[in-house]
């Protein structure tokens, strides 16, 4: 137990960043980058994870740098992602490199997203923040969904492919453990 748990912080360490290639947005175009709260991320989200999409739990992170959303998908070791050709409020996703990035499987297990993630400027400071949408629930006053975000700050400035990667070790953590009971 003791060398999975040296493995995995080793990996942690010293995992190459998925998206290592992606300059920060100010550096690239000279703009400030838009900055979302948890709200925010809240009326984005049924645009993005209703039906737009042919698979669960998608990581959005503006890849492209043009001020939208953009999908990746986690599967089998293998990253695709998704373009959005519409506009932030009204997402249109279309297949731009289904081999995107690969990553490595540190178990026999492949570690799936739990819920939809959207990594995005929280406070200004330039980095990427996490967002996870926990929850729908029904406002009957309203007569909508909404939807229920937590944010995690990324004080430690960390790229998104880093935060992403260390993400991904979490699963297969409490995957281990959860077989390992």
């Amino acid at each position: 137990m003791k060398k999975t748990f040296l493995f995995l912080a080793i990996f942690i360490a010293f995992s190459n960043s998925i998206f290592g290639d992606i300059p920060p947005a100010d550096q690239t175009t000279g703009k400030i980058p838009a900055i979302f709260n948890s709200d925010d991320i809240g009326k984005l989200t049924g645009s993005y994870i209703e039906g737009k999409l042919d698979f669960s739990n998608p990581v959005m992170v503006d890849v492209d740098l043009d001020g939208d959303f953009d999908a990746l998908k986690f599967d089998d070791g293998n990253v695709a992602y998704y373009k959005n050709v519409g506009t932030l409020e009204n997402p249109t996703f279309i297949l731009e490199d289904r081999n995107y990035e690969k990553y490595d499987r540190v178990m026999f297990i492949d570690p799936k997203i739990p819920y939809p993630m959207f990594f995005a400027d929280s406070d200004g400071d330039g980095d990427m923040d996490m967002f996870v949408v926990k929850d729908k629930v029904y406002d009957k006053q309203q007569q909508t969904y909404k939807y229920k975000v937590a944010s995690a700050e990324n004080s430690m400035d960390l790229s998104t492919g880093t935060l992403i990667t260390i993400i991904l070790v979490l699963v297969i953590v409490l995957l281990v453990l959860a077989i390992i009971r």
